[in-house]
């Protein structure tokens, strides 16, 4: 019904001298609106058999043609009534135009917005340059398609309920997603669920998260940090909330408010942490972005979090980006837009950035048919780089299933190495054993297989750049504690030495001697570690 309420809002000032069955009319108009498609075709025709140039009737036709998914059939009988030469018809044109596009017939709608544009540009102005503009791309994305083979995570997942907005703990093993739950005589839920992998691989069915996340209200888009500790999420109409939708921490199953730092009166939603927990990203339609939603991030410090800096126009266009994913690496970033170059709706995007640079690069489109004419969104990618999650409802048990696929290699992250690992599931001051760095015995001298592990430790520092640590020494109890002492602190300078001509993070070095020994195992007790100092 809101087709046919559009299209006869576009309806031209025309009269006819022909009398006109309006009883008919309206109650075709009556089984259309009461879902009963065909009976308001088959009299809509009856009616147009004897008056065929009756506006009303014309866009009727096309407004159930529409429903019933026949584009062709629909600009047909929009065309009986809108002539592409005439200015005063613009607005119906362009309506042509929009129904091809939504639908990914895109040369024909390039050549109605082509016509509509020519006829008034002014009125036009505010999207349908981008409209054409994705028209283009996405006739040229079509001839050039990448891989992409989606697997449903099955039903210990999905149901007939809509599952979406997947969220993945770093080490692959914890998907958390919300649910919408609708039920006779309730209004509808959204709630958040939870499912582990077991030792085979295999996702077990999801239960409610447990703790006092979920309520009577609604909770979407959950995000962890990189070791789990902190959760964020969206919460709309609470109490405390600053706006209509908030962003909400939860620490040791107790739940905050992000604050005024984060939220304000206006929308804000879909938070991630960066891994190395120095920014949280999210949604905002604040003022003083580029326009409709914009991503956002807030570094944090020990002080919380620091006003709130858009992402700028690299990412952020006049329109709406959305579901903002940092992955693992640090140098990759997933999000979605309505307003970057793509095939219309939502598409999903990569961008990166280097090494030492703060600022992310111009996004790539990922290409058709990842994206399609319709809305592709809350996209998340694993830690090997390759793995991606998203949801869809081109098939599955329900309106919206979570799918996953690998990714084609121009769109991968870098895979995340076990030491770079080991360092993101640690929090501040907690210690990690380089475990491949190894001294000639009584040495300080770096034995050659060391090296390869201290270079994987030198990418993660490179690419994270404000990371501080410290090299920590330890040594057995074997032999003199002051010369234990002593060569703690000249392997750990050894280490540092080797670090600081290649990074420039703030480093500094201890050796501790024997006094911090793991256990009994002499072996584990002569290691080289560090700590995240902040």
């Amino acid at each position: 019904m809101r087709i046919l309420v559009f299209i006869l809002f576009l309806l031209p000032a025309i009269s006819f001298a022909q009398t006109k069955d309006y009883k008919n009319y309206d109650k075709a108009v009556a089984y259309f609106h009461d879902g009963k498609v065909e009976k308001a075709k088959k009299l809509t025709e009856k009616i147009l058999s004897k008056n065929a140039d009756w506006t009303k009737p014309n866009l009727l036709m096309a407004s159930i043609y529409a429903d019933l998914g026949n584009i062709e059939e629909f600009a047909r009988y929009m065309l009986y009534v809108y002539d592409e030469n005439t200015p005063a018809d613009v607005m119906g044109i362009a309506s042509i135009a929009k129904m091809y596009y939504s639908n990914g017939h895109y040369g024909n709608a390039l050549y109605y917005f082509k016509a509509a544009q020519a006829l008034n540009a002014d009125v036009l102005a505010r999207k349908t340059p981008l409209f054409i503009r994705n028209c283009i791309f996405a006739m040229d994305a079509i001839h050039k398609p990448v891989a992409f083979s989606p697997e449903n995570l099955g039903e210990q997942i999905n149901t007939e309920m809509e599952e979406y907005l997947p969220a993945l703990s770093i080490e692959g093993n914890t998907l958390v997603f919300t649910k919408r739950i609708v039920e006779k005589d309730y209004a509808p839920q959204e709630d958040f669920y939870i499912s582990t992998r077991n030792e085979q691989g295999i996702w077990q069915e999801a239960i409610p998260y447990p703790g006092a996340i979920n309520t009577a209200k609604n909770e979407g888009a959950f995000s962890f940090s990189a070791d789990k500790e902190i959760v964020v999420y969206t919460a709309c109409n609470r109490d405390d909330g600053l706006g209509r939708c908030d962003l909400y921490l939860m620490l040791n199953n107790t739940n905050y408010n992000a604050g005024k730092s984060i939220n304000t009166k206006y929308w804000e939603s879909q938070g991630c942490f960066s891994p190395d927990g120095k920014y949280l990203y999210f949604v905002s339609n604040r003022p003083g972005g580029y326009g409709g939603k914009d991503i956002w991030r807030s570094e944090i410090t020990r002080k919380g979090f620091m006003s709130a800096e858009n992402l700028g126009d690299a990412i952020n266009t006049k329109y709406d980006e959305m579901s903002p994913f940092v992955h693992p690496d640090n140098l990759t970033f997933y999000f979605a837009s309505d307003g970057q170059t793509g095939f219309g709706d939502y598409d999903l995007f990569v961008s990166r950035r280097s090494n030492t640079a703060q600022e992310w690069n111009l996004p790539e489109n990922m290409g058709y048919p990842i994206n399609t004419h319709n809305s592709e969104n809350s996209l998340i990618v694993s830690s090997d780089g390759k793995t991606a999650y998203y949801t869809s409802d081109v098939s599955g048990f329900g309106k919206e299933d979570i799918f996953q696929f690998e990714l084609p290699e121009n769109l991968q992250a870098e895979p995340l190495a076990d030491l770079e690992l080991d360092i993101i599931i640690n929090k501040t001051g907690d210690e990690v054993i380089l475990k491949n760095v190894s001294f000639s015995s009584n040495s300080y001298t770096l034995e050659e297989s060391s090296f390869a592990e201290l270079d994987k430790l030198i990418t993660y520092l490179q690419k994270n750049p404000n990371l501080q640590i410290e090299i920590q020494g330890h040594t057995d109890d074997i032999g003199n504690e002051i010369e234990n002492q002593i060569l703690s602190e000249q392997r750990a300078n050894v280490v540092f030495e080797y670090l600081s001509a290649k990074v420039n993070n703030t480093l500094r070095h201890k050796g501790f001697g024997e006094s911090q020994p793991l256990g009994n195992n002499r072996k584990i007790n002569r290691r080289t570690s560090f700590v995240i100092i902040h």
